[in-house]
């Protein structure tokens, strides 16, 4: 039998639940936005197996995927009122309330995955900062989900220089990416994650903007024809808890739980390199997508385009946002 559930209809998670609880000490219910299948659905599996084999069954998380039940954007609302005890949700979620989380997606903070990778290790003082932040709004983060670098998308040509991108109505993540793209005088348009191949291909916007491996798992590469490896800005999923649920734990399953997610956070970081290059490969092999590479010199004209969404980032973020730049700068 399986060590976790992915509920596929209501209907069938309300039978379910009633059948697991009665054989588990505590069951949780996590929400997700993305299928099982999906490399952040994939790490989530692997978490649940992990719990319920640490806790030798005592433990079990019932998955309802592929936004059952909320949105990514509904995450943070649910998890802090708990309507549901988990959820999966993108870190920029929270940049709305908290300008100083959306440091992860301010456009060229990160130049190499090392100092993204120190940044967000779990003993990191810019990680540690984060986290303190989203847990004054209710909700704990279990862990992090390294998802790798956001690319651009268009139709037609490439994006090789900020010009490109002028007056074009671009899909961004949140806030962060939004002042990136206001930077270099394009439109930002908020789309979700599983709303972007429709949105692509019906011209909701003329630019697309998400991670390498999301271009393959959603299949984007069929409705926008070009990917400029821009790197411009890192993606982290988070995998939050209802704080008051955590509190109401013991030391045990809280020792459990931790032990779990560990291994899952650090698995997907060391995959994550390995499966955007893979895609990236893919992407140039075996679909029509045109695949472009940005020179150092065509970076170094983004980045100089891209400044004034730094000094946004602080200025929103305030005291809390010049630390964690600097944080970060002192990683370099």
């Amino acid at each position: 039998m399986k060590n976790y559930l992915v509920s596929t209809a209501l209907s069938l998670a309300l039978v379910s639940m009633t059948a697991v609880s009665a054989s588990a000490e505590r069951t949780l219910r996590l929400s997700l936005q993305v299928a099982t299948n999906h490399p952040v659905g994939e790490n989530i599996v692997y978490f649940a197996d992990q719990l319920e084999e640490i806790s030798d069954g005592e433990m079990n998380v019932e998955i309802y995927d592929s936004a059952q039940l909320y949105k990514g954007s509904e995450i943070p609302q649910a998890v802090s009122s708990g309507a549901i005890d988990m959820g999966l949700v993108l870190i920029d979620e929270f940049a709305g309330t908290i300008p100083a989380v959306g440091l992860f997606s301010v456009a060229f903070m990160f130049p190499s995955y090392e100092v993204l990778a120190r940044a967000a290790d779990p003993e990191s003082p810019v990680r540690q900062q984060i986290d303190d932040l989203i847990l004054g709004t209710g909700s704990r983060v279990v862990w992090w989900q390294d998802y790798g670098p956001v690319q651009l998308l268009s139709n037609g040509a490439p994006l090789v220089s900020p010009e490109d991108m002028k007056d074009k109505k671009v899909r961004v993540l949140g806030k962060p990416s939004g002042d990136f793209i206001k930077a270099v005088g394009g439109v930002p348009v908020k789309i979700g994650g599983s709303e972007q191949f429709m949105a692509y291909q019906r011209g909701t916007v003329d630019i697309g903007m998400t991670g390498t491996t999301a271009i393959k798992s959603r299949k984007l590469h069929e409705v926008m024809d070009h990917v400029t490896i821009s790197n411009h800005a890192q993606t982290e999923f988070l995998v939050v808890m209802n704080d008051a649920l955590w509190q109401d734990m013991s030391e045990q399953e809280q020792s459990w739980m931790t032990e779990a997610a560990r291994a899952a956070e650090m698995k997907m970081r060391e995959e994550t390199k390995t499966k955007n290059l893979d895609a990236q490969k893919f992407l140039e092999d075996e679909t029509d997508m045109t695949v472009t590479t940005l020179s150092d010199a065509q970076i170094e004209a983004w980045r100089a385009a891209a400044k004034p969404a730094i000094d946004t980032y602080i200025e929103s973020a305030g005291e809390a946002g010049q630390e964690l730049v600097d944080s970060v700068r002192a990683l370099y």
